[in-house]
């Protein structure tokens, strides 16, 4: 059966747990809604031969018969798809100025007029991004402005990185003979010891890092440096710590961690623990690859168009890549078996790990093997995955006391169960003036006692039981709520000015309304003069009047200078297609904010169907009580 990532990730849930989950669980868990839940069960139900999932009021569950192994293993997306062609054309015209799809045909094995097709789509895509797909001879080129390229290149990172390089899953299928699990735990025992918490990104290339030492020193792939020196002294809490992870992870794997690897692990704790550090580490790569890394960064931001490269990256990638060299310069290689499924699934990422890859072997005279290309992939697409999620998620600190291990399994269990809606800025065990004070930053703070003086808050037990979590769960949709609708008042107020709102109009048609508002606009320079008959148009097809309230006229394409809202209030109702309206909206949606388009669309359309907030809305008589009213 063909199942897309996330339908697979489903069926792993449901085989792994033989039980009924709620739709909202299975929501969380793969980041996404109850009703794409409902869809995937849909969809791989009506592909099965049987019905594979059930559902009821309790949730879903699948058959207990049912192996992963006989839905999932051959679950291998197809190759040279219409998409994949059209990606691998978009990575080629960053990369060069130019294509010859002659040499494209013959790569990919298929005719000419195949690549002609795949143009004429791919043409169609980038108008979205305001680029031109220019055909001259048997050569293609994509011209735009440089901003609209950045477009491109930062939705291919986002389409590709949020997926599951946060998976811890995904690391144990590279080592399949080392308990990740077990690394995480020594991991997090030891930074719980000294009150650090560090999650998403940070944690997941610190177990990368260890699982390949560990991996190597199974093969006997140890240092040849034959003397090392004090680099650390024993005050330094990273030093620390990286002696205490090291002495677990001899004692736990039977290896011996030695001081070549437990001074890579400090550096990698530096990077983690502290932004002081950054400046430490910088002076102490300076004389081996730091440098290189930053300035080879810098030309993949240009030649990539990637705006979101930080130090916390550079300083990742550095440490990775040091000991990258030093196994090349003795010939010893990690394996990777995911090479080949990254390679398919994750073009673009993979494309930039290669250039990277290439720069290094440029450096060193030595080649680069893909399995440790696909480790660069990996560093890029698990920090641009913790980086894209991360502005969707809510920062929240976590106060509780030190009781045994109950402050360290509470903490990660939070961290586990809300991992996609949380970002966990903070944990503290102990309560004073200047913990509060950071505390009040936070979107939402819990705690195992009260604190009622913070607006949002919420009090658990120490055990963080299921009724725990769904008063977290409930606190974090109000907290979002609050956000949307503080992003929604910003937005209406940069797009609706006091010029454009308009109160009692009464013109004699919808037309007429369109010209009355639409003027209003061109004459703000938002749309040029022909954009209204473009909204005509829309209007002819279907009236975009609701529930005798409120009429939207809008056109279909999102291609006006700038975003901007026209309003007019009316006391008595117009008659508008088959209903009668008091309010008229038109909004006008530049390409950069295609995503706020529905967001206010559902705003506008909920607000004003509601009968006594209609009312009071209609009551008003200027500009600034319309906003207060509308977000009272």
């Amino acid at each position: 059966m063909s199942l897309n990532k996330k339908e697979a990730a489903l069926v792993k849930l449901l085989v792994q747990h033989h039980n009924w989950l709620p739709a909202t669980f299975l929501a969380e868990a793969l980041s996404t809604s109850t009703r794409t839940i409902r869809n995937y069960v849909t969809r791989i139900n009506q592909n099965a031969t049987l019905e594979l999932i059930q559902s009821s009021r309790q949730g879903y569950m699948i058959d207990s018969a049912v192996r992963i192994d006989d839905v999932v293993s051959n679950n291998k997306s197809e190759l040279n798809t219409p998409i994949d062609r059209m990606n691998y054309l978009i990575n080629l015209l960053i990369k060069h100025k130019n294509v010859d799809y002659f040499d494209v045909a013959d790569t990919l094995f298929v005719s000419i007029p195949t690549i002609e097709k795949d143009t004429i789509r791919l043409r169609k895509k980038m108008t979205t991004y305001h680029l031109k797909i220019v055909k001259h001879g048997h050569f293609l080129s994509m011209e735009g402005d440089e901003s609209n390229f950045r477009k491109l290149a930062s939705d291919m990172l986002q389409d590709e990185a949020v997926q599951n390089f946060q998976s811890l899953d995904y690391i144990q299928t590279i080592f399949p003979d080392i308990s990740i699990e077990l690394i995480q735990k020594i991991v997090i025992d030891r930074l719980s010891s000294q009150h650090l918490y560090i999650n998403g990104y940070a944690i997941n290339s610190l177990l990368l890092h260890i699982a390949i030492a560990i991996n190597r020193l199974f093969h006997h792939q140890r240092s040849e440096i034959d003397f090392i020196p004090e680099r650390f002294s024993n005050e330094q809490i990273e030093y620390q710590l990286a002696k205490q992870i090291g002495k677990d992870i001899d004692q736990t794997f039977n290896v011996k961690m030695d001081l070549y690897e437990i001074d890579n692990l400090t550096l990698l704790l530096m990077t983690k623990i502290s932004p002081s550090n950054d400046a430490f580490l910088k002076d102490y790569m300076e004389t081996s690859v730091y440098n290189f890394i930053a300035k080879l960064m810098e030309t993949v931001s240009e030649k990539y168009f990637i705006t979101q490269i930080s130090d916390e990256l550079i300083l990742n990638l550095a440490l990775h890549v040091s000991n990258l060299i030093s196994r090349a310069k003795n010939g010893k290689q990690v394996h990777n078996p995911l090479s080949e499924e990254i390679k398919q699934s994750y073009a673009f990422i993979y494309e930039v790990a290669v250039f990277i890859a290439k720069q290094i072997q440029k450096k060193i005279n030595i080649p680069i093997s893909d399995d440790e290309i696909t480790f660069i992939a990996l560093h890029i697409g698990s920090y641009f995955e913790e980086k894209f999620e991360t502005e969707n998620k809510i920062s929240c600190m976590i106060y509780t006391p030190e009781y045994y291990e109950m402050h360290k399994r509470l903490i990660y269990k939070i961290g586990d169960t809300f991992k996609s809606s949380l970002n966990i800025i903070g944990t503290f065990h102990q309560l004073d003036r200047a913990n509060m004070k950071e505390m009040e930053q936070a979107d939402l703070v819990l705690s195992t006692i009260e604190m009622n003086e913070l607006t949002h808050f919420v009090q658990i037990s120490p055990f963080v039981s299921a009724k725990d979590i769904e008063k977290i769960q409930q606190s974090i949709q109000l907290v979002k709520q609050e956000k949307q609708l503080e992003e929604l008042k910003k937005s209406i107020q940069t797009y609706l000015t006091p010029k454009r709102f308009k109160r009692n109009i009464y013109l004699e048609n919808p037309t007429q309304y369109i010209d009355y508002l639409g003027t209003q606009l061109v004459e703000g320079s938002y749309i040029p003069a022909h954009f209204i008959e473009l909204i005509k148009e829309r209007e002819k097809m279907s009236a975009t009047s609701f529930n005798n309230s409120v009429a939207l006229p809008h056109a279909i394409e999102m291609s006006a200078q700038k975003t901007g809202i026209s309003i007019i209030l009316n006391d008595h109702p117009v008659k508008w297609g088959n209903h009668y309206v008091q309010v008229i909206i038109m909004i006008v949606m530049n390409q950069d904010d295609i995503k706020k388009f529905r967001q206010l669309f559902d705003f506008m359309i909920e607000t004003f169907s509601n009968k006594e907030k209609l009312d009071r809305l209609l009551s008003v008589k200027n500009y600034e009580a319309f906003i207060d009213e509308l977000f009272h």
